[in-house]
């Protein structure tokens, strides 16, 4: 699969997942089969740049390539500089995360919370794309703030607009948070009007399932996150 200018062995990802997603396990993940895994959220605040939670998570020594790193804020500015310092690092390639749900990172306006806010989501992806002009940037979101704001069309659109490569949607609202089944048919829309990849997200959990999956939503590629915890052989 050809991603964010890269050339992956297949279309499966490992979804960024806080707590999980650390260095080993995405080595584990790719030893099994996965075309590529996200790191752990890391915060764009510089101030946490020396704490040993984001020194770890910065950590990619050893990893196969190519190398994602997700960050996370609500700042342009920060985001911008959160995603040189990444790059600097060996990040080769930078996710930004707007699909999270929890509520000390919607709190701060970070995460989905962003998806209320259309003009700063376009200010941070705009200021990050320019950070990095020479580092692939991709977004993960989700439908939309709740479901009766499922605005992940709009916000496809200004990611298109604003250079990023690739988009991971999560077929939930933030409302939603886990609950209930996620949705395909508001991606398969943003896969209609889209020429960037499509990386469909949410109850992936099996073979069987990805499969439906690609075929409902025409996406490029399908994220397994909940699922792959703990069970890296999913990926065989």
């Amino acid at each position: 699969m050809q991603f964010a200018g890269f050339t992956l062995r297949n279309n499966l990802i490992v979804a960024p997942m806080a707590g999980v997603t650390d260095r080993p396990f995405r080595q584990l993940c790719k030893k099994m089969g996965a075309g590529l895994a996200v790191s752990e959220m890391v915060t764009s605040n510089s101030l946490l740049y020396g704490s040993e939670k984001t020194q770890r998570r910065a950590n990619h020594e050893g990893e196969v390539e190519p190398i994602s790193v997700q960050i996370a804020g609500a700042d342009p500015a920060m985001m911008a500089e959160a995603a040189r310092h990444n790059a600097e690092r060996g990040a080769q390639i930078i996710d930004i995360n707007m699909g999270c749900p929890a509520k000390k990172v919607c709190n701060v306006m970070a995460g989905s919370a962003l998806m209320q806010d259309e003009p700063l989501v376009a200010r941070i992806l705009e200021a990050v794309v320019s950070a990095v002009p020479d580092t692939p940037v991709t977004l993960k979101f989700r439908t939309g703030w709740n479901r009766a704001n499922k605005n992940a069309p709009t916000i496809a659109r200004i990611a298109e607009e604003s250079g990023i490569r690739a988009i991971a949607i999560h077929g939930r609202t933030r409302a939603d948070q886990y609950m209930g089944d996620a949705e395909y048919d508001t991606i398969a829309h943003v896969k209609s009007r889209v020429k960037i990849p499509v990386i469909a997200n949410g109850d992936i959990t099996t073979p069987q399932k990805a499969k439906h999956v690609l075929d409902y939503t025409g996406a490029d590629g399908v994220m397994i996150g909940r699922a792959a915890q703990g069970r890296p052989w999913i990926f065989r």
